[in-house]
C-alpha cells in the first residue's frame, strides 16, 4: 500500500471520527443541557445576585444557558472522539 493511499485512508478515518463525535455531541448536548441548566441555574442566580446585585437576571440566565450548552457539547465531543480513537487503535492492534 503506497503512502498516499495510507494518508487518504487516515484522512477518511479522521473525518469519520470527527463527524461521529460532532453528531453525537450535538445529541448529548440536546438531552443534557436542559437538566444541567435546571440543576445549576438557581445557584448561579443566587451567587450573582449576592455578589453583583439584582436587576440583570435575564442576562445571567441566557449566558448560563449558553455556557452549559457549549460545555456539554465540548465535553461530549472530546470524550466521544477519544473513545472512538482508542477503540480504533485497539481494533487495529488486534488485527495487525
Amino acid at each position: 500500500m503506497s503512502s498516499s493511499t495510507k494518508n487518504a485512508a487516515k484522512g477518511v478515518y479522521e473525518k469519520s471520527v470527527q463527524s461521529i463525535a460532532n453528531l453525537s455531541a450535538i445529541v448529548a448536548a440536546f438531552f443534557a443541557t436542559g437538566p444541567l441548566y435546571a440543576v445549576s441555574i438557581g445557584w448561579v442566580l443566587d451567587f450573582t445576585s449576592t455578589q453583583y446585585g439584582d436587576g440583570f437576571e435575564w442576562v445571567i440566565q441566557a449566558f448560563w444557558f449558553v455556557v452549559t450548552a457549549l460545555s456539554t457539547y465540548a465535553l461530549a465531543r472530546a470524550t466521544i472522539a477519544t473513545v472512538i480513537t482508542i477503540g480504533g487503535f485497539a481494533l487495529a492492534s488486534k488485527i495487525f
